[in-house]
């Protein structure tokens, strides 16, 4: 590492004012900044003044974000391996790409993306050893050297044919959240979305630049996907490639003249838990325990906030809290939720993928929803709540057919919003809202006004029932001072939902409080003890921790003696 951060340090620094007009000079020279099998040019250079904030490697690829002079964005510059390749290299890749064009597969349109790739390495490796061999070119001094090689040559062969090019590198980075290429594409460069960083800015440009001939074959890859139509009368297209855990969303002629454009947003390869949260500073232990009360005491929850603001990751965080006894119907328009993981864990989970908004031949979110009401007793989880199931979905609640608990996402940047959204917007009537208990909401706070901006959970409220429709009392509250949020008087005094719970469990209102308290101190725990071993926090460790929780509960114990039990546990099944 330390000789990348060397290399990189020492590239040639140009003016950024400059770079544009140095990019129209190479491409005029036509000086080599890309291989032949690649449509995607990369600029080497890196800008006068930039300082380097981070570097690290990413499937072999070094990676470097830069801080740049005047600019509230950073640079995320790439340097692809298969850039720097020998030109008899590159040769072989291309003469392999090739053949295999020529030659495809008979059955080749009914592979899956998996399928697809592991076809062109086993092929793509065989037709370049034997071009390797007709050539004369040696691929290594000996026979673990060969193989080597060609393993690393049929890696780029698969990104540059079945993959997704250099773009490949940026959706497998952890650190990228959204991946933006705009058209007309080549004459910008790829713009991101970065998870925070405490040296950088969260919007990066980077030094990739999209051809047209890229920015079709990643179309292409989108409508091998989705089997959806793409035209000038339908110039929308959504699709999930699921092989990269990406949810990409690409526009065309005649919605945008300059040619086809994308956006790339990239699903966590791990599960989100509230522990993962509390260490990312999302929400506080208090907060923690409060919704997991909440999930277990079968509480209506909607998450709100706008795009970007992390409303599917903490939905998925709540999955995570109810019992694996607990049968769950997930129903989404795009797979985001971990609904596999869970099943791998053990949760009783059943998803229901239905049509999105921009069409398909799926059953629709309302029609889905109805068939989910005749399955039993189930949580019903809304992947987003936007359309007609809301109104068949408030109906259900109010007949006491809607399962144990509902929970679903809403786009609204408070619980006001919400409210006016459902009521004004969806038209459900205002005494059918009443069936909600509990609105989170979640937002990217910037403390101090900065441009750095941070996932957090801005607040959890209730519907005052007692007080009619639209209204609502605050139970957490975001500090932008503290950066944290902060417990309310109608929290430690008298909420309704506690109250409802607590007579429910046969508690009084400071044992409900007590409850809260004992669960925040169980997940504060867990986060400890993963400050070292980051697998603590993940979906497996809070799936056992849940579940050593609530076999404590079944044991008679509370309070102190609870929590004393399960410390003990954690130390143990730890060690």
């Amino acid at each position: 590492m330390s000789d990348f951060l060397e290399a990189v340090q020492g590239l040639t620094a140009i003016p950024w004012s400059d770079v544009s007009r140095r990019w129209e000079a190479l491409l005029a020279a036509d000086v080599e900044t890309r291989p032949v099998f690649s449509g995607s040019w990369v600029v080497p250079a890196v800008p006068e003044g930039a300082v380097l904030v981070d570097a690290y490697v990413v499937d072999g690829c070094p990676i470097a974000i830069y801080t740049l002079p005047d600019r509230t964005e950073c640079l995320y510059h790439v340097s692809p391996p298969e850039y720097e390749l020998r030109t008899p290299m590159v040769a072989l890749v291309e003469g392999a790409r090739r053949e295999l064009l020529a030659s495809p597969p008979v059955n080749g349109a009914a592979f899956r993306a998996a399928e697809a790739r592991a076809y062109v390495l086993r092929e793509g490796a065989r037709a370049m050893r034997r071009l390797a061999r007709a050539r004369g070119v040696a691929l290594g001094a000996t026979r673990e050297a060969e193989l080597e090689m060609l393993r690393r040559l049929a890696a780029i062969l698969a990104r540059y044919t079945v993959g997704l090019g250099v773009a490949e590198f940026l959706v497998r980075d952890p650190r990228v959240l959204d991946v933006f290429a705009d058209a007309p594409t080549g004459a910008t460069p790829v713009y991101l979305n970065l998870a925070p960083h405490p040296e950088a800015f969260p919007r990066a440009a980077t030094n990739i630049f999209l051809s047209v001939q890229d920015a079709e074959a990643l179309l292409a890859r989108m409508l091998f996907e989705s089997g959806r139509p793409f035209s000038e009368s339908r110039p929308v297209l959504e699709a999930n490639l699921e092989a990269h855990r990406v949810r990409a969303t690409a526009i065309g002629p005649s919605l945008s003249p300059d040619g086809l454009a994308f956006a790339l947003r990239r699903h966590s390869p791990e599960p989100w838990t509230l522990p993962r949260l509390i260490a990312a500073g999302s929400l506080t232990p208090l907060a923690a325990g409060l919704l997991s009360l909440l999930l277990d005491g079968r509480s209506t929850v909607l998450v709100a906030g706008s795009r970007g603001a992390g409303k599917s990751s903490l939905l998925g965080a709540l999955l995570l809290e109810l019992p694996r006894s607990q049968r769950i119907l997930a129903i989404e328009d795009t797979p985001e939720l971990p609904l596999r993981q869970m099943q791998r864990l053990g949760h009783k989970v059943q998803g229901l993928l239905v049509q999105s908004s921009l069409g398909g031949s799926e059953m629709s979110a309302d029609e889905a929803l109805r068939v989910s009401l005749r399955l039993g007793e189930s949580a019903i989880v809304l992947g987003e709540v936007r359309g007609q199931e809301a109104r068949t979905l408030y109906e259900a609640m109010r007949a006491g057919t809607a399962g144990s608990a509902v929970l679903g996402t809403i786009h609204g940047n408070s619980s006001a919003a919400v409210y006016e959204r459902i009521v004004h917007d969806l038209g459900i009537p205002e005494m059918s809202f009443m069936a909600t208990d509990v609105v989170v909401t979640a937002g990217l706070a910037r403390p101090g006004g900065a441009q750095r901006t941070s996932r957090r959970v801005l607040e959890v409220t209730e519907l005052a029932k007692r007080r009619g429709p639209g209204e609502f009392d605050t139970l957490l509250a975001y500090d932008a001072a503290r950066d944290s949020l902060v417990d309310t008087r109608t929290l430690r005094e008298g909420s309704d939902r506690l109250g409802e719970i607590a007579r429910a469990w046969g508690l009084g209102y400071r044992e409900i409080l007590e409850n809260v308290r004992v669960r925040a101190e169980c997940k504060r725990l867990q986060v400890e003890a993963g400050r070292n071993r980051p697998s603590l926090l993940g979906a497996a460790w809070t799936a056992r921790c849940n579940a050593r929780y609530w076999g404590l509960v079944e044991e008679g114990r509370s309070g102190e003696a609870l929590l004393a039990g399960w410390r003990e546990w954690l130390e143990a099944a730890r060690a």
